[in-house]
């Protein structure tokens, strides 16, 4: 990997973005939905988009209002789901890497070796993965399907689930992580605007 991209291709940079999904994230959560906009602010930033100059107009702009924040949210959330979705589990160990070196090499290794079976975008995965539990639903409320393609909804959901449960937890510490910018973002802020005050 050069710079943080998969050698002999080149694809999008979903990293610049993540501070959009942790946003979202920490949104979804009352107690933590006060590090959103920290989370945005540091989106802005050289860690994220890097706007420079204009981060400031940019975080000005979003903490304007409620629906601000929640449009920026909406927007730059979805921009890594799709960035990301291009890339096959494998290529995503680089993201992963603060997380996988807190474990044993060997430990990591079976983790990535995980990742490097499937040959497939996780775009592709998640949509696959989808359409099975879609139909096995339907089954469950007694909607009627074929056996076969019954059988190979259960298939899919069996190949796919372990990566899928695999890149979920490797996630959550990778934003974990990531929250812990936000959260030293927030208390510089709030301690300045404290400050300034007294």
């Amino acid at each position: 990997m050069t710079n943080g991209q998969p050698q002999g291709r080149q694809l999008p940079d979903f990293m610049k973005y993540q501070y959009g999904a942790l946003a979202g994230r920490l949104a979804q959560s009352e107690e933590s939905g006060r590090y959103a906009p920290s989370a945005l602010e540091m989106l802005a930033g050289s860690k994220g988009l890097n706007l420079g100059e204009e981060a400031q107009g940019f975080i000005r702009g979003t903490n304007a209002s409620e629906d601000g924040i929640k449009t920026a949210i909406g927007i730059y959330a979805k921009k890594f789901q799709e960035k990301r979705g291009e890339y096959k589990p494998v290529e995503l160990a680089s993201w992963y890497s603060n997380v996988l070196s807190s474990i044993s090499p060997e430990d990591a290794k079976k983790i990535t070796g995980k990742l490097a079976e499937y040959d497939e975008t996780l775009s592709d995965i998640n949509k696959k993965y989808i359409a099975a539990d879609h139909l096995l639903s339907g089954v469950n409320k007694g909607i009627k399907f074929d056996d076969e393609k019954i059988a190979q909804a259960k298939k899919i959901k069996e190949k796919y689930q372990l990566v899928l449960e695999v890149l979920g937890m490797l996630d959550n510490y990778t934003f974990e992580d990531l929250r812990t910018d936000a959260v030293k973002t927030a208390r510089k802020t709030e301690l300045n605007g404290l400050a300034s005050r007294l």
